[in-house]
């Protein structure tokens, strides 16, 4: 009995361990560096147990943001070692081979790890230009080692943005949001939810309050102005 208890342990360890291997596998957790100190990308967001969302890759739609030149965004960056006493400088290059976006398109911001932190942000800033009303543009960043940081897991050194000013229907206009609050989506009704309800920019995080209050400004700033479709007819936000 003792044989077999202790037969069993062994084996459950061993099944653990393998299955703690597999799982870093499946991660490509497998580090590459030799410094001190080394880096690399956030490349997914857990919300729920089943559900999980890239980080490394995102769009933008100039349309989306009425008004707005320039959008930027932040790539989390997480350090392996130890935390860093003074603040250090890392490199990013872009990877022409991957990259459709031209130089006047974009700004990347310094890229420093700061003291005293596990994880920063590399800031990226994407600039409208007229062409992005016709086509789809997209930049490609890689982490590559310097004197002060090495990389950390394969696999997590590049990121994406790919961005346009083509006129699509933002992500959050869903079609709860379509029944509930807005009606159905025009690009010439998104241009009047801004301009009836000053900084709005996005549903997102917003409470049933707020996005009935953005709902009801845009219907009375619609009566008030006569603001009608691109093809006369009336335009319509459901919300009472």
């Amino acid at each position: 009995m003792k044989k077999h208890i202790i037969g069993t342990l062994l084996l459950g360890g061993w099944s653990l361990m393998m299955l703690t291997l597999l799982q870093s596998c499946d991660k490509q957790e497998v580090f590459s560096y030799e410094s001190e100190h080394a880096l690399f990308f956030e490349r997914w967001k857990q919300v729920s147990l089943s559900e999980r969302y890239r980080l490394d890759t995102v769009n933008y739609s100039f349309s989306h943001y009425v008004g707005v030149e320039d959008i930027e965004h932040q790539f989390k960056i997480n350090l392996i070692g130890n935390l860093l006493e003074e603040d250090a400088e890392y490199k990013v290059i872009v990877v022409d081979s991957l990259t459709t976006a031209t130089e006047d398109q974009y700004t990347i911001k310094n890229p420093v790890f700061r003291k005293g932190r596990s994880s920063d942000s590399l800031t990226v800033v994407v600039h409208k230009t007229p062409v992005l009303k016709d086509k789809s543009v997209h930049l490609t960043l890689r982490l590559v080692e310097n004197e002060n940081f090495g990389l950390g897991y394969m696999g997590y050194t590049d990121v994406r943005i790919r961005f346009n000013d083509m006129p699509t229907q933002p992500t959050w206009w869903t079609k709860e949001v379509e029944l509930a609050f807005l009606g159905p989506y025009s690009y010439e009704k998104l241009e009047t939810i801004v301009a009836a309800n000053e900084g709005f920019t996005t549903f997102e995080g917003l409470s049933l309050t707020e996005k009935r209050k953005i709902a009801l400004n845009t219907k009375e700033y619609i009566s008030e102005h006569g603001i009608t479709e691109k093809n006369g007819d009336p335009m319509e936000i459901p919300v009472y």
